[in-house]
């Protein structure tokens, strides 16, 4: 079976690293796989991995004729099996001309869902239809807002964002051990640099922690449009000795590891792929309860869930956890397990595989 993967992404979010994850797993491993993806963090990422990856124009952008025109003519050349797209319209415009399946997957939530009219749903109902055989959503939330949307119901298929979670190596053992040898408590997050993952937020947050607890540090992982106007904020917060700025994170694990707290502000998360990776790290987690996240974040369990848009709440939660480290480490251990159960890479693969292959079905019975 042929699969071509379509993501304009050029930097690496959350959907990026759903394929990253998803493309080498065993599953795949009979399938002859390639990525159309235009050149940039990403598809940098992809080529050193070993992807095949074709390089297309259409940088961060999910509809335009140009685009469309120009994936037509490559999936006429290539003649994948079954095209699978993330958040690319141009995609599964281009598939469904030629007829070729189309599986489409769903990474955040629906925007503006509880203002939309009728008949915004009744466009819904027929775009989908039209252009996907089937809709992967990352989460059984963003699976309900789908179907508030318009999507028939039977046109969606849950498969939860997994990681492959022997690439995490919890420092539980020694959780204890290590927070009392250090002198500071490091306090990070991983996330796009964008208006919906709210760091403004966590640096007001920052600022409240470190008045309580001048010994905390927080360093923000990743890039983005954001991200000279977060460096303005900590300056004119005074926090640069308190807060810094990563950049972009090629090894996760090993950017965690240097964690003792893990937090997310975000106002909007199909279900939180970072957050996934910081419990299977064994990390405690602050984060906001937003979409997908409630899904993963067990309140008091594994982490504590706040009010999206509150830094007071979010700091207070992080200083509970700085001031009881038993605490943390009994949260990070019930993160790890739950990660282990819940969201591996490997299973979320075979499931996504089923998928091609029921939509592969149905169109040769089309065709019959």
């Amino acid at each position: 079976m042929r699969v071509l993967h379509v993501i304009t992404d050029t930097n690496i979010g959350g959907a990026g690293r759903y394929l990253e994850n998803l493309v080498t797993q065993p599953a795949f491993s009979d399938l002859d796989v390639s990525v159309a993806c235009p050149d940039g963090s990403l598809g940098d990422v992809l080529d050193s991995i070993g992807i095949e990856r074709v390089p297309i124009s259409g940088r961060d952008v999910s509809f335009s004729f140009p685009l469309t025109m120009e994936l037509t003519r490559l999936f006429k050349r290539i003649k994948p099996d079954v095209v699978h797209t993330h958040s690319c319209l141009s995609g599964r415009l281009a598939a469904k001309s030629l007829k070729i399946p189309v599986v489409y997957t769903k990474h955040g939530e629906v925007l503006g869902l509880h203002s939309m009219a009728f008949p915004k749903k009744l466009l819904n109902k027929w775009v989908s239809s039209l252009f996907s055989d089937k809709i992967i959503a990352v989460s059984n939330h963003v699976g309900r807002q789908l179907i508030n949307s318009g999507v028939d119901p039977e046109k969606i298929v849950v498969i939860h964002n997994g990681i492959e979670i022997s690439k995490f190596q919890p420092k539980n053992i020694d959780y204890l051990r290590s927070r009392e040898e250090r002198d500071q408590l490091l306090v990070g997050t991983l996330a796009r640099f964008d208006p919906v993952k709210r760091l403004d937020v966590l640096i007001e947050a920052a600022r409240i922690v470190v008045n309580s607890l001048p010994e905390a540090r927080f360093v923000l992982g990743g890039t983005g449009p954001m991200e000279e106007a977060m460096r303005r904020k900590i300056e004119d917060l005074r926090l640069e000795p308190y807060v810094r700025i990563a950049g972009f994170v090629e090894d996760v694990p090993a950017f965690l590891s240097e964690l003792d707290l893990f937090a997310l502000s975000s106002d909007s998360e199909g279900l939180g792929l970072a957050v996934i990776e910081a419990m299977a790290q064994g990390l405690p987690v602050v984060a906001t309860a937003v979409g997908g996240v409630t899904e993963v974040v067990m309140d008091n369990e594994t982490g504590f869930l706040v009010p999206p848009g509150n830094p007071r709440a979010m700091a207070q939660c992080l200083v509970r956890l700085a001031i009881d480290p038993e605490m943390a480490a009994r949260m990070g251990r019930a993160g790890r397990k739950r990660a282990e159960e819940l969201f591996d890479a490997r299973a979320m693969a075979r499931k996504t595989v089923e998928v091609y292959e029921e939509v592969l079905r149905d169109s040769v019975k089309r065709k019959d």
